[in-house]
């Protein structure tokens, strides 16, 4: 959960300044600036910091914004200000368990996240509800389960909570009913999800990679018009692999997974008793590879030679595999 301390919200990965107060009729300001911190798993904050994780994700976002703008799409993405920093604008938290939203509530967080897959890689929240027998194929329009990996016929839109304790997976009528809009909107939300994911796609080609999923968070303006708000296509929020090698905070969860510590994560999901103190913090050279990481797609990303020397993506994926092999071996 975050922390308000007076007019900051301290997330996971951000704070965000509240400058002006958002009103039915009129949009807030606020400013975004981006910290070297990382969470998994729904933990909270990990034990360490990654250099340079902060710029490299204000960067991406930044470019993203300034690029779907271009194409037309509404945003509140205002200004760059450093490059730790931008300003948006705001808008209201209204409730659903709370019956705040209203068929014509104006300025409001769209209490959802929608989701946009291109694959189910290893790892995938959808591919282990499929395999769980949870949701069948044809709930999401497959006719079987994919290979993990497998480029699927056309992207999924996948939807789960904002606003509540923990996410819950919903339909699309569930999501409808929960965010209280009409079918034409609902459709809406979906066309700007798959606009932005197809523009993922084709950044991320361009640059070598393979975009598997991402989500987006969305809400509607003082004259009720759709706009895409928060941040999407970072390392965090989506996943990217380089020939199959996962490029995302992907590769922390995977490191994580492997110890007693994820198991009592297992049990935290499962509503079982645990016992979670924080994790050992990474080993030293994982956490430079994964450093780099984040510097060399932002480099990439957005055409620009950041840090003085920042290796290419394709050296980086090297490191990381060569690491995987000597854990695999020990």
């Amino acid at each position: 959960m975050a922390e308000v301390r007076g007019n900051q919200i301290i997330g996971k990965v951000k704070t965000v300044t509240i400058l002006e107060q958002p009103s039915p009729t009129r949009h807030g300001k606020a400013t975004f600036r981006f910290r070297d911190e990382y969470s998994i798993f729904d933990f909270g904050r990990m034990p360490d910091d990654i250099p340079f994780k902060g710029e490299s994700l204000c960067r991406m976002a930044a470019h993203n914004f300034v690029e779907l703008q271009k194409q037309g799409m509404k945003t509140h993405f205002v200004k760059s200000i450093s490059p730790l920093e931008f300003e948006v604008q705001t808008v209201r938290i209204l409730y659903p368990e709370k019956n705040e939203i209203f068929s014509n509530s104006t300025n409001f967080l769209i209490p959802l996240e929608v989701i946009f897959r291109n694959s189910l890689p290893k790892g995938s929240s959808m591919l282990k509800r499929l395999n769980s027998g949870a949701i069948k194929p044809q709930d999401v329009g497959l006719e079987r389960i994919p290979n993990p990996g497998e480029k699927l016929p056309k992207p999924i839109v996948d939807y789960t909570t904002k606003l509540e304790k923990a996410d819950r997976h919903l339909n699309k009528k569930e999501a409808q009913e929960l965010a209280r809009i009409t079918e034409n909107e609902m459709h809406a939300i979906e066309e700007m999800a798959l606009q932005v994911n197809a523009f993922l796609n084709k950044k991320a080609e361009s640059i070598g990679l393979d975009h598997a999923d991402g989500k987006v968070e969305m809400a509607y303006t003082p004259n009720r018009e759709l706009m895409l708000i928060d941040t999407f296509g970072t390392l965090d929020e989506d996943r990217f692999l380089f020939k199959n090698t996962h490029l995302s905070k992907q590769v922390i969860r995977d490191y994580y997974a492997k110890i007693q510590w994820a198991k009592e994560i297992e049990k935290k999901e499962s509503g079982l008793p645990y016992a979670l103190d924080a994790p050992k913090p990474l080993p030293k050279d994982l956490l430079h590879l994964v450093s780099q990481m984040y510097q060399s797609v932002c480099e990439a990303w957005v055409n620009e030679r950041v840090w003085s020397n920042t290796p290419k993506i394709e050296e980086v994926v090297n490191q990381l595999n060569a690491y995987q092999e000597k854990l695999n071996s020990m």
